[in-house]
Order: structure tokens, then sequence, then C-alpha cells
């Protein structure tokens, strides 16, 4: 097996390290403190998360053990820097496969607009078309690393999912429901709060994208 399955604390970090290679490459690889920061972060995040140091570095040793992470000493402290290994020839993925892991490990299953978009912010993905074809070739390696999910009554449309770690399913509840802080909702109407609130996140990623753009040409034209 090229990569073992990943507990829920290395997967945050691999899709973090892939995340920020992608979109800070002037501040990668990364100080401990700079990933336990990342992982962390409110945004982009699903679920959002409080590691300590301890986590992240448990988490990197192993990530480490399965070949997934590179230690970079820099200074004179024995301090380490942390890159991930997955641009290594053997795993023969490219930058707009990278971004899809990335957000796939980062944020759960979503469906295909939702990972157009987001993975475009990390690296251009022309149109759905392309980022279906970027997860069909996910899906279709020796190993695969996605899945497509069977569409469910609720659902607008089907989502894909890595399978790189262990998911929770919602089997786990009762017949026909989920829950809210405890309390069982009828699947069909959390179905519909979770498009919403996808949606919602949509739309937020949606202007941050555009503000960023709109400062970028006001800096381009000279304020």
């Amino acid at each position: 097996m090229l990569i073992e399955t990943l507990p829920a604390e290395e997967a945050r970090v691999l899709g973090t390290l892939i995340e920020k290679s992608l979109a800070t490459p002037d501040y990668y690889p990364m100080t401990l403190n700079a990933l336990r920061t990342a992982c962390n972060q409110k945004s982009s995040r699903e679920p959002v998360t409080e590691y300590d140091e301890d986590t992240v570095g448990l988490a990197l040793a192993g990530l480490k053990r399965k070949c997934l992470v590179v230690f970079i000493p820099y200074g004179s402290s024995g301090a380490y820097k942390y890159r991930h290994f997955l641009e290594d020839l053997r795993f023969d993925v490219d930058k707009p496969a990278l971004a899809v892991l990335a957000v796939l490990l980062l944020r759960g299953g979503q469906t295909l607009n939702e990972i157009r978009m987001r993975a475009s912010s990390l690296h251009p993905i022309a149109s759905p078309e392309a980022a279906e074809a970027v997860l069909q070739s996910l899906a279709h390696r020796a190993e695969p690393w996605v899945e497509l999910l069977p569409k469910r009554p609720g659902w607008k449309e089907a989502r894909w999912r890595d399978v790189l770690r262990a998911h929770a399913e919602e089997a786990s509840l009762p017949a026909g429901e989920a829950s809210v802080d405890g309390a069982p909702v009828a699947t069909s109407k959390w179905d519909a709060f979770e498009d919403l609130r996808r949606e919602v996140a949509e739309l937020k990623d949606a202007y941050a994208a555009l503000k960023s753009e709109v400062a970028k040409i006001r800096s381009e034209l000279g304020g």
C-alpha cells in the first residue's frame, strides 16, 4: 500500500502542508508553530480544530513514518521545518490533483463545483469538466485517493471525498436521523440544512476570492 490509512490529525496536517505549498510557497516549508496555526485556522477548515504542538508533532511523526512528510533541519537550535512528500515521482500527482486533494482533506465531502472553486484558489482549474477529470484520475489510481458518494435523498448533487482516511459514517445514527447538539433531526431536513450551509460557505469563499482579485488589480494600477 502506497499510503496507509490516515488518522484525522495526520489528514489535517497533510492537507495543510499541501494547501500552503500551493497557496504561500514563500512561507513553505513550514515551522511547527506556523503549521499548528494553519491547522487551526477558522476559515477553509471543517471541522475547526484546536491542536496543540504535541498533537501536530505526533501527526508529523506518523506522516514521516509513512514517508509522506520530510523534516528539514534549520537554524542552530535543532529545529525543523516540514514539507509534504507527495511531489515525489513515486506518487505521480500534479498540482491540480494536489489542490483537489488538499480541499478534500481539509473540508471533507464536497460537490464538484465546491471542489473546483476551492481548489482553483490553490491552482487554476478552468472548468467543472477539468475538475471532474482530476477527480476521476484520483479515483482510478491503482490505489484510489478519492471516491464519488452515491447521491442521497435531499442532496442536490453527488459529493466527492478522499479515501486516505477513515470517515465516520452517518449510519452510526438511527435510521433517517442526524443530530445537531445531540438532538435528532430528520435526514431530509438535515440535508437541506447542510446544502444551505454549504451554499453560504461557497458565497463567502467567492467573495473572499473576488476581494483578493480587486486588491491585486488596484495594486497593479498603483493604488
